[in-house]
Parts: structure tokens; C-alpha cells; sequence
């Protein structure tokens, strides 16, 4: 085995040139040995990265160049001093680690309390702070904190390769695209060619490869029990058992590679496998790109798929794998699957929109770079009909290849959703969140292009995509574009969800959004002239005229609400209920004797009870039996009479039947003895006219006065008619069309008329077709909406000193619970 990188095949290569490269090369390996120990400061607990591990990188570097006495000195140079320095990044001082558990020190625009926030565990979440960008770390350690002598070009005084090393260093911990886009292949530095791309392939594939038990040592596996993800990571490892992984095949003449070992453990499999999926992703890209170049030297004669020679034990996996068809799932994911109406697509790209300028003014606040300084933010729908497109742009944050990669094009994987956006110093909590939102495009059009500029950057990537393809066509644009989105949809297609007409498209978008400080501007563009349109989205405080504004009740909601709250019942009387006379039954003789007793004699377990009978007089006989014999229902017959009047009788509560039937003969009791026939002598109800007694069971709160408040269970905002809601609620800004709120308890007296509420709060996460929040959720906010509005008017109705301690004992009682929609 070797022990130092002097004895590496590389090392000793430079070495039988005498390339005047090693004294440069002896100084940074002498570094290494004292710097890269530093890396357990962050990562004991992590796999070996030290220099035993640089050395394993150069053997596996050795072993895939085809001819190696074709590469240049400063190559083979660049292969050890990359092994040696790519995971430099890992280090973080005493100091350093101290910035970062301040939060003084954002590393990758991850904040450590954030990180901490999620996994509970202060080394995890600053390792999970450290490792996305140690690549970008080593990159910069390379260039501001290493001396510049150490890169230099042998007999020469100001040709380095020290930028070139430090993104090759950076470049293995980045996305394969990166390298193609920020590498050079056919460089001259001195006298010496260099192909970094090359360099950077041979890094990343032998920094995949060392991964067995000569890196994890198992007596420091025991010793250190890594926990969770770090148990996997450790204990696939042990799994592999050839440390020799590269090897020609005699019948191809290729190289392979290969894992031998035996797998006891089926999640350990698992990681294994997904794993090997990774390593024939990155060889697929490295093969192509080294088959582009143009010396055949730099060819990388590599079997693209491992070999996978570990033997499970004890259990037995097939081939057999999950798998999606991409034509089925889309067309399940889009349109009136999900959505109801295609018409939403529309939404769901303004809502993207706003999400990216949100995301991008949060971001404006706090960077320096002076072209944001004055950042406004807009979204535009440009509707070209010359052109036959329609446009919807935005001056958002835009998207990164990566992120492009990562989430856009990967249906159900949000960015907003990720940790890569979560664990983020933001503020802004985004309103999408279910990664499938770029599929809303193909409501709205077969073809679709997408041009996009990352505020980071200023080179735009476009991608061009049809509905019935997964086939993706990405290109970049070398001209400085200002950061931002469009969408670029077919202008027939789109325009017929709305039934081609203009107006329609726009009253959706009133309908759909509130004014939430980013303007959204309409225009058409015909023969050459541009047309802006009026598009009047409004401020939630304007919509309800006469409003009371419960948001000082509520934590990250906002709610006006049109209600009648100054004939509260403050009941005193059991005619005080409903205003009709109220009677007592009179066991003894068998009647009813109207009696004005105080209500609170009647309350039991918070509720009371009585019957409510109608009274039809012999004037209202006719009509209503006319009603009656066509309806067949009683109910609907009384309505028909109009304003009827009635009587409520106090009784014992085992005395009421269940009046699931009709009373007809006069011999029938009502209550106790008391008959039909007495009920028609006593109250001229027609001789004919059967009743219909209705119990009523009401919910009452007593205090130390007289005086009892009665409520009302599972209140709703109504129109003049049951099918019409007056309720309208929206999550940051966007209508949720199914969303409804039920008061749960609501005093006798007030009249809900209408609401429009507006949720910001982090817990609501809309459903997927983002038109309603969770049944839980919904009765969370809804208990919330109750409250608040008796706290409202408890602080600002005309209420007696006795009234508002009634209404004080409601609030106690009905809503004594809290929950995080109330401050």
C-alpha cells in the first residue's frame, strides 16, 4: 500500500522526467500533511479526507489516463495538486466555526440557526452548513489564503496556474454542467498544455471511487456510533472490499469498474445502489465530454456503467425498479386532474412570479452590488399577437442552471420546498411548494420556452420544451441580460382557455390576486402597436366597504370582516330568544300559562331547551293545507305562509318526544297531557291544521347577572341565499377558491355578511391543487376568525360594564384554547 504521495505513480512519473515541478509540488504536499488534519475540526465524524484519501485519488487518477507520457508535465501536476487540495474546503477554524454559530458567517446563503433549526444537532447542522460549498470553499482558500509561488510555472516569474487550480478544486462539488461552462480544454500556460476539463473528470470520478474500508476505518466507525444519514454513509463502506476498482476488460479492451463485497443490510443496499446510479450518471458525462476533445490523448476509454459484484446476504434484490411514464404522469398532474380549469395554469405562473420577485427584493436588501439598489420589481403579460406568443415575465431572482436541474424540470421536487432555499437567512416564505408548477404551462400551451437570468449571474439560460416530450433542449446566451424569467406560450392555445376573449384572461387575474406591491401589467401588442390594458387588482382593505380588521387578533393573517354586532342578544327571557311568547306546561292541569321567568332557571349544561310550535289561524288554514297536500313537507309548507307566528312552552326535558312525525288528532299530546286540542282552543290554530313541534336546544353562557348569552354552533358567511358565500380568502395574495370559514361558536345577534381574509402565516401550506388548506387547517383558522371577532368587539362595541363580562365569560368558555393562527 502506498504510504506517501512521493510513492504515488504520478509522483513518480514527474519524478523519471525531473520535472521541475516537484520542489513546488514537495512544499504543497508538506502543506497538506499539516493543513488537511484540520478537516476533523468539522468532519470527524465524517468519512477520512486527509491525505490518505488525496492518495487513493491520484492511484484512481493514474489508472484512468489512457497514455499517460501524452499529458504535460503541469497536467500530471495539476492531478496531484488537485487530489491533494480539492476537499481543502472542509477546513473551518476555531474562529471561523465561532462566525458560523453567530450567524455572522453565511456560508452559500445557509444560515446556522436555520441549519440548527432542522437537525437539532450543533455538528450536524454546521457540517450541513460547510459541505454544500466546500468546492467554492477550496476555490477560495486556493486563491486568497495560499502563496502564489507554490502555482508558478517552473523558470517563470508570473505565469500561475493557480486560478485554474482552484476551480478545478471547485468544480468537483458542483453540477458536471459547471465545467463546461467554466473550464477551458486547450489551454497554453508556458510552454505546457493544459485541458482542465480533462483534469476536473479524472478528479470527480476518482473522488467518487475511493469509498470502501481502507477510507472508514472500522475501529474508528466504533469508536465515533455516527448517527442517522452518517451511519449509512459510514457502513456502505464496509460493504466494498476491493480497493483496486479500475480495470481492463480483455474481451472490450475497455476499462471498467467494479465493486466486489458482500451487502447484510437492505437500506445499506439501497444508499449502495442509488449510489452506483450517481457514479454511471457522472461516467456517462465524463465520456461524452472527453469523447468532444479534440486530441485523442485526452480520450477516457471507460465503460459507463459498473460492474456491481456485491453479493447480498440474507435477502435478495432484483432488477426490477420503479418507474414512471412521463406522458401519463403529466397528463394527471395537469388541467382538470388537478387544477378543475385549465384557466389556472395562468395562475400558477404569476404566482411564480411573485414567489421569484419576492425572493429577489428580499435578496436586493442585502447585497452591495449597486444595480439593486433601487430594485422594483414587476410582472408583465405580454399578449403578441403579431407574434403569435404571449408572454409572461418577471424581474424575479430567476433560475440557476441548477436550480433549472434540480427542481424545475424535476416534477414534485420544490425548490422553495428544499433545504437549499430553507435553510436560507429569508424571511419570505414562498406560496409554491409542490415542484410541479412549470407542468401548469401545458394548460396554457403545447410548446413552451423558458428564458431565465440568476440574479448571481448575468448569462441567460434558455430551455424549449413540448407537452407530449421529456426531452429537454437547454442553451446559454453569452449577452449580459438583466435577471429575471419569461414564458413563452403559443397565443392561440392560451387564449382559448378564455374563450379568446382578452377581457376574460384579465378579470381572472383581478379575480385571482390581491395588490400585494408588485405590479402586474397587461399589454397587447397588434400591427406594431402596443395596447397596455386595465388590470385593477385591489387592496384587501378596500373590498368590503364597511369592514372591521381583526389582524391585530391574529399572527400572520389578515382579516376584514362585514358583520352587524349591535343587536347582540343579551337574553334576559325565554321570549328573548326568538320574540315570540314564551309558556310554561302546567303538569297539574294539563295546559301551557304564559310566564315571564328569568331564562337562567332554565339553563342546563351550558344549554336550554324548549319547543317551538307554529300557529296557523283559521284565515292561513287554507292556504297552507293547499301547500301542504302538494309539498307533502311541512317545513316548506309554513314557508309558504310567510310570516307565521308561533309559541315556546318550557317544560321538563324528559317530557319532549322526538317530533320526528306530525301531530293531526286533537286527542294527540304535545307535551305531558297537554293535546292538540287544547293547543287549537287556547291559540285559535285552525281545526284542521295538524302541527309540527320543533325542539330547540340552544347553547347559552352565563355570567352574575340575570342576563344569559345565547350562541350559535357552525356559523358561515351567507349570502340572501344558502348556495351564495360572502367569505373570500387568499394565501399570500392568491385566491384559495374552495377555502370556507365556519365560526364555530358565534353570540346570538351578530350577523356574519362577508369576509376577505389574506394568509401569510408559514404553517398554511395550500393543497395541490391550490385552492383549500387541510380539513384540520381550515378549522384551525376558522376557531381563529371566531375568536377575533369577539375580541374585536368585546374592545370597541358600546357594551355595558354587565354585558361585557357576559361576553367576557363567552370568550373564556367558547374560545378558551389557542392556537398559532392568534397572536
Amino acid at each position: 500500500m502506498i504510504e506517501k504521495v512521493q510513492e504515488s505513480h504520478l509522483y513518480m512519473w514527474l519524478k523519471e522526467k525531473d520535472s521541475k515541478f516537484l520542489s513546488k509540488l514537495d512544499e504543497t504536499i508538506e502543506y497538506a500533511n499539516t493543513i488537511l488534519p484540520q478537516i476533523n475540526n468539522v468532519f470527524a465524524s465524517y468519512t477520512v479526507h486527509g491525505v490518505r484519501h488525496s492518495i487513493n485519488v491520484m492511484e484512481y487518477m493514474y489508472a484512468l489516463v489512457v497514455d499517460i507520457n501524452k499529458l504535460s508535465e503541469l497536467e500530471v501536476a495539476l492531478l496531484i495538486y488537485s487530489a491533494l487540495l480539492h476537499d481543502i474546503g472542509m477546513i473551518a477554524n476555531v474562529d471561523e466555526i465561532k462566525e458560523i454559530k453567530a450567524d455572522h458567517a453565511i456560508l452559500g446563503e445557509r444560515k446556522y440557526s436555520k441549519v440548527l433549526e432542522k437537525y437539532g444537532d450543533e455538528m450536524t447542522a454546521l457540517q450541513e452548513c460547510v459541505r454544500p460549498v466546500h468546492g467554492k470553499r477550496a476555490r477560495d482558500y486556493i486563491e486568497t489564503k495560499m502563496d502564489e509561488r507554490l502555482f508558478l510555472i517552473p523558470e517563470s516569474t508570473n505565469i500561475s496556474f493557480k486560478s485554474e487550480l482552484a476551480q478545478i478544486c471547485m468544480s468537483h462539488n458542483e453540477d458536471f454542467e459547471w465545467i463546461k461552462k467554466n473550464l477551458h480544454n486547450d489551454e497554453k500556460k508556458g510552454h505546457f498544455d493544459l485541458n482542465a476539463q480533462y483534469i476536473s473528470v479524472l478528479l470527480r470520478i476518482s473522488d467518487y471511487l475511493d469509498i470502501d474500508e481502507q477510507r472508514a476505518p472500522l475501529y474508528l466507525y466504533k469508536y465515533l456510533n455516527p448517527k442517522e444519514f452518517s451511519d449509512l454513509e459510514w457502513k456502505q463502506h464496509f460493504v466494498i472490499e476491493n480497493y483496486d476498482k479500475i480495470r481492463r476488460n480483455p474481451k472490450t479492451n475497455e476499462l471498467e469498474i467494479f465493486f466486489q463485497g458482500t451487502s447484510q443490510d437492505p437500506s445499506v443496499h439501497r444508499k449502495l445502489l442509488k449510489y452506483f446510479d450517481a457514479i454511471n450518471g457522472e461516467l456517462k458525462n465524463a465520456v461524452d465530454l472527453c469523447e468532444s476533445f479534440v486530441d485523442e490523448k485526452y480520450l477516457l476509454p471507460l465503460k459507463t456503467n459498473v460492474v456491481n459484484q456485491i453479493q447480498s446476504k440474507g435477502f435478495s434484490f432484483s432488477d426490477l425498479r420503479l418507474s414512471l411514464d412521463y406522458n401519463a404522469v403529466t397528463n394527471l398532474l395537469m388541467g382538470e386532474h388537478i387544477y378543475g380549469d385549465r384557466k389556472y395554469g395562468l395562475r400558477e405562473l404569476i404566482q411564480n412570479s411573485i414567489d421569484a420577485c419576492k425572493t429577489m427584493e428580499e435578496s436586493a436588501t442585502k447585497m452591495e452590488k449597486f444595480r439593486y439598489q433601487n430594485y422594483q420589481p414587476y410582472i408583465s403579460v405580454i399578449l403578441d399577437k403579431d407574434r403569435k406568443k404571449v408572454m409572461v415575465m418577471d424581474n424575479g431572482s430567476g433560475m440557476s442552471i441548477d436550480i433549472l436541474k434540480k427542481y424545475f424540470l424535476n416534477v414534485g421536487v420544490s425548490y422553495y420546498a428544499s433545504d437549499d432555499y430553507r435553510l436560507q437567512d429569508r424571511e419570505y416564505s414562498p406560496i409554491g411548494h409542490y415542484g410541479i408548477g412549470f407542468l401548469a404551462c401545458f394548460m396554457l400551451s403545447d410548446k413552451v420556452e423558458v428564458n431565465t437570468v440568476y440574479y448571481n449571474e448575468q448569462k441567460m439560460n434558455r430551455i424549449s420544451f413540448e407537452r407530449n416530450s421529456e426531452y429537454i433542449c437547454l442553451t446559454y446566451e453569452d449577452t449580459v441580460r438583466q435577471q429575471g424569467t419569461e414564458i413563452i406560450l403559443d397565443y392561440d392555445q392560451c387564449l382559448s382557455v378564455f374563450n379568446n376573449n382578452i377581457e376574460r384572461l384579465v378579470s381572472f387575474i383581478e379575480n385571482n390576486f390581491l395588490d400585494c406591491g408588485i405590479p402586474i401589467k397587461i399589454s397587447t401588442m397588434e400591427k406594431g402597436v402596443s395596447m397596455p390594458l386595465e388590470c385593477n387588482i385591489k387592496r384587501i382593505e378596500t373590498i368590503i366597504a364597511e369592514n372591521i380588521c381583526l389582524s391585530e387578533y391574529l399572527s400572520g393573517i389578515e382579516a376584514f370582516i362585514d358583520c352587524s354586532y349591535k343587536q347582540i342578544n343579551f337574553a334576559k327571557y325565554l321570549s328573548d330568544i326568538n320574540g315570540y311568547e314564551s309558556y310554561c306546561y302546567n303538569e297539574e292541569e294539563y295546559s301551557v300559562d304564559e310566564e315571564n321567568i328569568s331564562i337562567k332557571n332554565f339553563v342546563k349544561d351550558g344549554k336550554i331547551t324548549f319547543l317551538k310550535i307554529p300557529i296557523i289561524t283559521e284565515d292561513e288554514e287554507s292556504e297552507f293545507l293547499k301547500a301542504y297536500d302538494v309539498l307533502e313537507d311541512y317545513q316548506e309548507a309554513l314557508d309558504k305562509i310567510g310570516n307565521y307566528e308561533a309559541i315556546n312552552i318550557w317544560g321538563d326535558e324528559d317530557e319532549f318526544e322526538d317530533y320526528d312525525f306530525i301531530i293531526e288528532e286533537s286527542s294527540e299530546s304535545i307535551i305531558g297531557g297537554y293535546t292538540l286540542g287544547g293547543f287549537r282552543n287556547q291559540f285559535h290554530h285552525g281545526s284542521l291544521t295538524p302541527v309540527k313541534p320543533e325542539i330547540i336546544k340552544k347553547g347559552v353562557v352565563t355570567g352574575e347577572s340575570n342576563a344569559v348569552l345565547p350562541y350559535n354552533e357552525e356559523n358561515t358567511f351567507k349570502g340572501r341565499f344558502s348556495w351564495e358565500n360572502t367569505d373570500t380568502c387568499y394565501v399570500k395574495n392568491v385566491l384559495l377558491s374552495g377555502l370556507r370559514i365556519k365560526i364555530p361558536y358565534l353570540v346570538d345577534g351578530v350577523i356574519l355578511k362577508g369576509a376577505v381574509i389574506n394568509i401569510f402565516n408559514r404553517e398554511f401550506i395550500p393543497n395541490v391543487s391550490r385552492n383549500n388548506i387541510s380539513a384540520s387547517q381550515q378549522e384551525k383558522l376558522s376557531y381563529a376568525i371566531g375568536k377575533a371577532i369577539h375580541l374585536w368587539i368585546r374592545d370597541h362595541a358600546e357594551l355595558s360594564t354587565e354585558q361585557k363580562a357576559l361576553l367576557d365569560v363567552f370568550i373564556e368558555t367558547k374560545y378558551k384554547e389557542t392556537n398559532y393562527c392568534l397572536r
